[in-house]
């Protein structure tokens, strides 16, 4: 992760584990690092918690499946640190159980959070990319993509969803 010095950077899902730990490593390599994160407790530790260390974050209670909060967010964000240049989608949720025991609205929330959450990121920040013809996007996924996970078959399906949807916005 060299090169990155001054890099404007959003990690969704920072408040806490893996993407806390991301934003953290970005903000070590130079990143000025924008949090968003359901929790806003989670999110103003992880901010906190980098600027302790003399770098620079910013962070925003962002659910990222409503796309007016995070259009908000990203236009403060953008204000305060500059154009995006790099895009980690982490966040995700689930409530693992047999599929059989699950009903439509459990299965809106997996798929809100867990799909339609990192388009709408893509959606939001992916003009302002193309526009400088420059920018990098990671989409974290799961094991769950690729093999299935016990209990967890609408989030499997998710994340499917989501490997597909990289590889075609790749290519």
């Amino acid at each position: 992760m060299r090169g990155l010095g001054n890099k404007v950077a959003i990690v969704t899902g920072a408040g806490s584990g893996i993407g806390r730990a991301i934003a953290v490593r970005l903000a070590e390599e130079g990143c000025l690092v924008g949090i968003f994160d359901l929790s806003a407790e989670g999110g103003a530790a992880t901010r906190d918690a980098i600027t302790a260390a003399g770098r620079r974050a910013w962070s925003w209670a962002v659910d990222i499946s409503d796309p007016a909060r995070i259009a908000g967010a990203l236009a403060e964000f953008e204000r305060a640190a500059g154009p995006v240049d790099v895009l980690v989608n982490n966040a995700g949720w689930d409530r693992a159980m047999p599929f059989l025991n699950t009903d439509f609205a459990l299965w809106q929330k997996i798929v809100a959070i867990n799909l339609y959450g990192p388009l709408h990121m893509h959606h939001a920040i992916l003009p302002g990319m193309v526009e400088r013809k420059h920018g990098k996007v990671i989409n974290v996924a799961s094991d769950a993509a690729r093999v299935g996970s016990s209990g967890e078959a609408v989030y499997a399906a998710c994340k499917g969803g989501i490997v597909a949807f990289t590889k075609t916005m790749a290519g």
